[in-house]
């Protein structure tokens, strides 16, 4: 047995090595987190990593942070490596908590040596890494400051969001200065020239804790909502590289990928309105519409059916899988309190890892009739008798996959595509959707329901948090959780968090696994509104539409042109990735370049507004975010231009603005003046000579290489410095294309010279 057993686990094992198992689920600094901006370093820098949260920049692209250490031994490693380097100077991450341990002793040390280092110890309030638990001992802000310099640090700086609430405060510490969170870049670039052992003290509470308070009503919400304009976004990501945040999330349109907040889970940190982009607006004073819980509908469900639940003739075994801080281990707790409940007994086991910030959870409940029942709290490998997965991707991870078996466990997957840390980075990230279906299919077998739960959750329920709730509520309706209805129910209520709430997710779970057409017919219609839905003729004539409004028919009919000259040479226009469709899509987003009238004209739109009434209540004002090229400045430090924000009586001069858009290509357009506008009527007139050249060169062999070349300004995102670095990789695609379309490199060499 035990040898049938062992060759069990090894097929098993090798069987969750599939080779479409390409994505997961990484900790990623959570929304809001402070250490998105204080781990961050200026270009040409070298930073050292830490231990606990700081070691997760480690292996971010986007910040150049190497090595990690033993608690308290952050900055040691560089005493000895500094003087067999080219490398003049580093920064340091160092946690609060790190330092109060031991840290302290390797800033002593390194101020001993005179290294140039500067530490940036992040005073966030919290560890925040393992749940948000108290620094132990006493450390405020000041007693940090006065410590450091008595330990002989002669250049201290204090970051904060806040900056009035320290001012005059350290005044007589010598070489103490004081920074807002806006001006962190250049003062980087300052202490990077510092000879010696200099100190960032970046003081901002944990974005994970701030939420808890917000919950326990310790931290009043903020009265400001950040909302994207999607007519207005270009879908560029610059907002997520700013913010490094997950609760901005994808959103497709009629007009490609945008982004959209996700406004459960802000932590309202704000960030991403740093993001070089006119498509954010932010609401004062207006609260969040909520949605109105299915059971005002009750009349129209039947009575629920008691579900003949497990008979616990051996343990019951279940695993819960999902993202940390989405209430995943709430399932599992409340499972083992209804246990208790009914006397029977119970075992549960977390498997945190790095959950607070958006990494995995796994986590096991084990039910018996007698706790002597239960020999081990672990579930061995294919022993669950369900899944609750609340997340597709961790769904698929081993820790998941390894604990259920064909045939024997039930599963219930929630299948909502929730982006991963590769979409911060990826504007165009894939999620592997169908693979990952497959493979929990393959795993788990005709036992196996996949649900869009956090949609219906966040429809119904009004908020995503639901989502936990609602799967736990349609398992325990199946019949695959072994604790009664009371019992739950009364476990809800010793939670003490969100009662009222919590019930109606679970009943909504059960309704939906009883009658899920019912529950579907409570959710608003969701209009199709992406081009793979529509055929070459609605997309064509959705742009017409779009150019009339964007200048006149006459422009539109520009357009149409050119589209119709295409469509003739196409051998098979009417197919989804054809040349036509290619060329409908990309000539409009070329000639609807959203310059200041366009910006205006999408602002002040009456379809707009109601989106937001949609969505909020309340007498609340809007605020909108931009860098005018009138009014905004690069910085002379870091060379970002910074945004301004503009009160509600912007809203009349976007309406006036708006109606002057017939002046766009006049000689009395002033705003075609900045380069950037030239740069795209540049983009035009070059796409539209490759159009050309493409109508009179087109054959079967090059048809391919025509398509792929009449696609590339979807690459062409953004607005200023972003817009213009990836015009510069598109123009070295358009030329590599070009080459291949051509098939001749000595014409292409003519051609350019002659350009020249």
């Amino acid at each position: 047995l035990l040898e049938q057993r062992i060759q069990w686990i090894e097929e098993k094992e090798k069987s969750l090595a599939v080779p479409y198992q390409t994505i997961e689920r990484v900790p990623h600094f959570c929304s809001g987190c402070p250490h998105n901006t204080s781990t961050k370093v200026p270009q040409g820098s070298y930073a050292m990593g830490g231990i606990g949260c700081h070691y997760m920049a480690t292996w971010m692209p986007d910040r150049p942070t190497h090595t990690f250490t033993q608690m308290g031994g952050e900055g040691a490693t560089w005493i000895g490596q500094a003087p067999f380097t080219e490398t003049q100077h580093v920064f340091q991450n160092l946690g609060d908590g790190t330092y109060f341990h031991s840290g302290v002793l390797a800033i002593r040390a390194a101020v001993a040596a005179g290294v140039n280092i500067t530490y940036k110890i992040l005073y966030n309030d919290a560890v925040a890494m393992t749940g948000g638990q108290p620094v132990d001992g006493a450390l405020s802000v000041g007693d940090l400051i006065r410590q450091l310099s008595g330990e002989g640090v002669r250049c201290i700086a204090l970051v904060s969001d806040a900056p009035e609430d320290w001012r005059g405060r350290f005044d007589a510490i010598p070489g103490f200065s004081l920074t807002h969170r806006d001006q962190y870049d250049a003062l980087m670039l300052e202490l990077r020239a510092f000879k010696g052992t200099s100190v960032i003290v970046y003081q901002q509470t944990c974005a994970a804790e701030k939420r808890r308070r917000r919950k326990m009503g310790k931290v009043r919400h903020a009265d400001r909502q950040v909302v994207i304009n999607e007519a207005v976004c270009e879908g560029c990501g610059d907002c997520s590289v700013e913010s490094n945040c997950l609760s901005v999330l994808p959103k497709q349109t009629a007009l490609g990928r945008k982004r959209e907040i996700d406004q459960s889970a802000c932590n309202h940190d704000f960030s991403c309105l740093k993001g070089f982009c006119p498509s954010f607006v932010s609401v004062i004073g207006g609260a969040l519409r909520k949605a109105q819980p299915a059971q005002s509908e009750e009349p129209v469900f039947d009575p629920l059916p008691q579900p003949d639940l497990p008979s616990l003739d051996q343990p019951w075994n279940t695993v819960v899988a999902g993202v940390g801080g989405t209430g995943v281990l709430t399932i599992t707790s409340l499972i083992a309190m209804a246990a208790h409940i009914e006397g029977k007994g119970c075992a549960t086991l977390n498997q945190t890892g790095l959950a607070q910030k958006f990494g995995a959870v796994v986590s096991h409940v084990r039910v018996a009739r007698a706790q002597d029942d239960i020999k081990a709290v672990r579930i061995p490998a294919g022993e669950a008798d369900l899944l609750i997965a609340c997340d597709l991707v961790v769904s698929t991870g081993y820790e998941a996959m390894g604990k259920v078996a064909h045939g024997r466990t039930h599963a219930v997957i929630n299948d909502n595509e929730q982006p991963t840390a590769a979409f911060v980075q990826d504007p165009d990230a894939h999620f592997p959707a169908e693979g990952m279906r497959q493979k929990v299919t393959a795993q788990v077998g005709e036992q196996l329901e996949f649900v869009h739960a956090s949609d219906i959750a966040l429809q119904l329920t009004g908020d995503a948090i639901g989502t936990n709730l609602f799967l736990l509520g349609y398992a325990w309706q199946r019949g695959w959780v072994p604790v009664g209805e009371a019992a739950l129910e009364r476990a809800i209520e010793l939670n003490g968090v969100a009662v009222e709430f919590n019930k109606s997710a679970f009943l909504l779970g059960r309704r939906f696994a009883n009658q899920p057409e019912l529950v579907k017919s409570l959710l608003p219609q969701a209009s199709s509104n992406t081009d793979t839905d529509l055929t070459l003729q609605q997309v064509v004539e959705d742009r017409f539409e779009r150019l009339v409004a964007y200048q006149s028919v006459r422009y539109a009919q520009r357009y149409l042109d050119q589209i119709e000259k295409v469509r003739s040479l196409d051998s098979d226009p009417e197919a989804d990735d054809s040349l036509t469709h290619a060329v409908a899509q990309q000539l409009f987003k070329l000639m609807a370049y959203k310059d200041e009238y366009e910006v205006a004209r999408l602002h002040s739109d009456e379809a707009f507004r109601a989106k937001l009434d949609a969505q909020f209540t309340g007498n609340y004002s809007v605020r909108f975010h931009l860098a005018p090229p009138l009014l905004s400045r690069a910085d002379p430090m870091t060379g970002k231009v910074k945004k301004v924000e503009f009160g509600s009586w912007l809203m009349p001069v976007f309406r006036v603005l708006a109606k002057l858009k017939w002046l766009r290509g006049t000689r009395w357009d002033v705003f075609a003046l900045s380069s950037e506008r030239r740069q795209e009527r540049e983009d035009l007139a070059r796409y539209q000579a490759d159009l050309v050249e493409v109508c009179d060169r087109l054959a079967p062999h090059n048809y391919h290489a025509a398509q792929q070349l009449m696609k590339l300004p979807e690459k062409l995102r953004g607005y200023g410095h972003v817009k213009a670095r990836n015009r510069e990789a598109l123009l070295a695609a358009r030329s590599q294309l070009l080459t291949e379309f051509r098939g001749d490199t000595q014409y292409v060499e003519v051609t350019h010279q002659s350009a020249v």
